[in-house]
């Protein structure tokens, strides 16, 4: 969870940020864990955004909550920084190793001297107001490098199926269509380059497994595309229950 100085219109205390982590069920002990499922998950979206993965890549994670990617990277060796409004999400992140500040500032001002090859932030821009949304667009264009990428899952505005995760999290504030986007990316100074459905890896998680996962893509294709040419004139959009966005700096 993350949030920036403008968003004065939800409580900040410790209160709140323990009854969160309560609700998430984030448990210290498990902070920085990840399956085997996450690893395939995170190596392929990254790789599918044209990330290039060695042990050069500098990383920026946009709040990190309680670390799953955050690990992924420390177990993979990248420049890793994670950055969290919770203190405590990042006293758990200091405990285990793992480069992160809490900070609800301009990120320029905190990280002047620093630049990265992508910036990554899962399920945490639905948490912000569109202005702020924006504001930090702004920020991250500063911060990547030439040609550096920003990487983003966000629930979909396109999509019938993401109420839940649109309205199962009272600090949700702002869902974003594909054209929406769009119109950030031209907005801000970026190149867009993918509005997609989050990866669904099918290799080396077990036949079984990889049976149900297809299924589920071919499922996915069809009602999409019935929703599409029923409902939306055929349009490009994204009917799955999570977007990926994919930006990147020329």
């Amino acid at each position: 969870m993350t949030q920036t100085q403008n968003d004065e219109d939800f409580p900040k205390s410790h209160t709140v940020n323990r009854a969160y982590i309560n609700w998430k069920d984030w448990d210290e002990s498990k902070f920085g864990s990840f399956t085997e499922l996450d690893a395939l998950y995170f190596f392929q979206e990254l790789k599918s955004a044209g990330v290039i993965l060695n042990s050069n890549l500098k990383i920026l994670e946009i709040g990190f909550g309680n670390g799953v990617f955050a690990g992924w990277a420390k177990a993979n060796g990248f420049d890793y920084l994670g950055t969290e409004i919770n203190p405590e999400l990042v006293q758990r992140a200091g405990k285990q190793g793992i480069s992160a500040i809490a900070s609800t500032a301009d990120l320029r001002d905190i990280l002047s001297q620093k630049t990265f090859d992508a910036i990554v932030s899962f399920d945490v821009i639905e948490h912000l107001s569109l202005n702020d949304i924006i504001k930090l667009l702004e920020q991250i264009h500063c911060l990547l490098k030439a040609g550096g990428v920003f990487i983003a899952r966000i629930p979909s505005g396109d999509s019938p199926f993401s109420g839940p995760l649109k309205y199962g999290d009272i600090t949700h504030r702002t869902i974003l269509g594909s054209g929406a986007i769009s119109q950030l990316a031209a907005m801000t100074g970026f190149d867009l380059v993918q509005v997609r459905s989050p990866v669904l890896p099918v290799r080396n998680i077990g036949m079984l497994r990889a049976l149900r996962r297809i299924g589920v893509i071919l499922v996915q294709k069809i009602v999409g595309k019935l929703i599409r040419v029923a409902f939306q004139d055929n349009r490009r959009s994204v009917i799955s229950s999570n977007m990926i966005f994919v930006f990147r700096v020329n």
